[in-house]
């Protein structure tokens, strides 16, 4: 039987241990460990040194200036670090992260074992996702990828399995999240251009979405959420955290700004700003 350790409870963690736990058919003895006493059932040394694999689900909030903010990952690699005894348990970084930060910690401590992860959960449905995932993303050393590989190929038999460098799976979350953000936000330009000229919303989606090369999905305006845009604690985080990555390696994402312009034109509420420690640093002024 594995033994599974999460570290971080929020809505990623606790699908994670609702999927692998007996309650969803799962074979495996979960340890829980959280900065909130009353989410955490063991302490962090007990999750680290009893587990074979620990998931790693901390928030990587922007700063006020919209680069990603790693403390929290810092922070937490650093605890696991010194209260680790293991030699073979695998650490797995679930928090999305810009490419090169899971290279950075596995050289800062190299005692672990680290994976990157990404997860491509909702919140509103995320334990049903997590065990209907449609495909898993595994980043880092193959001797470890392949062992976590199987850890999710004999609790999901049929899923797909994707094995790569640290890099790579890191991109593949942000090309998810991005993508996804960037049809919000052409979904809504074209809602405005709608009801500029008296088109018929309903009828040009329903148009649109029976050419069988499109998905249905993001193209809701308003949202499930009844407002115009995105927000939440991932879609405004990442693109932020992406377009300053960019920036700063010397790229121009000239679409990707535009989408994250159109945003705040069609959601001026920026309601992302209220998530203090998740969308946004505790410690950043609302704009």
């Amino acid at each position: 039987m594995k033994k599974i350790g999460i570290v971080g409870n929020g809505y990623v963690g606790g699908a994670i241990a609702h999927g692998f736990s007996p309650a969803s058919t799962g074979n495996c003895i979960i340890k829980v460990n959280d900065k909130l006493p009353e989410r955490s059932l063991n302490t962090l040394e007990e999750t680290v040194n009893d587990s074979d694999f620990i998931f790693v689900s901390v928030p990587t909030p922007m700063t006020k200036e919209g680069s990603i903010s790693l403390k929290y990952v810092d922070q937490v690699f650093k605890e696991i670090n010194e209260v680790n005894k293991q030699t073979d348990n695998i650490i797995i970084l679930k928090s999305t992260v810009i490419p090169g930060t899971t290279e950075k910690l596995q050289a800062k401590f190299p005692e672990l074992n680290i994976v990157f992860n990404p997860e491509f959960l909702t919140e509103r449905s995320s334990r049903l996702d997590f065990i209907n995932q449609s495909r898993i993303i595994l980043g880092g050393d193959k001797e470890h990828t392949t062992k976590v590989a199987k850890l999710y190929t004999d609790r999901f038999k049929y899923c797909k399995v994707i094995e790569t460098d640290h890099k790579t799976s890191e991109v593949v979350k942000y090309f998810s999240n991005i993508f996804f953000s960037v049809k919000v936000s052409f979904a809504n330009e074209m809602k405005l251009i709608c009801e500029k000229i008296g088109a018929d919303w309903d009828t040009a989606l329903e148009g649109f979405v029976a050419d069988g090369r499109i998905a249905d999905s993001h193209l809701n305006v308003p949202g499930l959420d009844g407002k115009r845009g995105f927000g939440g604690s991932c879609f405004p985080k990442d693109i932020n955290a992406f377009m300053a990555f960019s920036k700063e390696i010397g790229v121009n994402t000239h679409t990707i700004n535009g989408a994250w312009e159109t945003n705040l034109e069609v959601r001026p509420e920026q309601d992302w700003n209220k998530l203090k420690g998740r969308a946004i640093e505790e410690d950043s002024n609302e704009s």
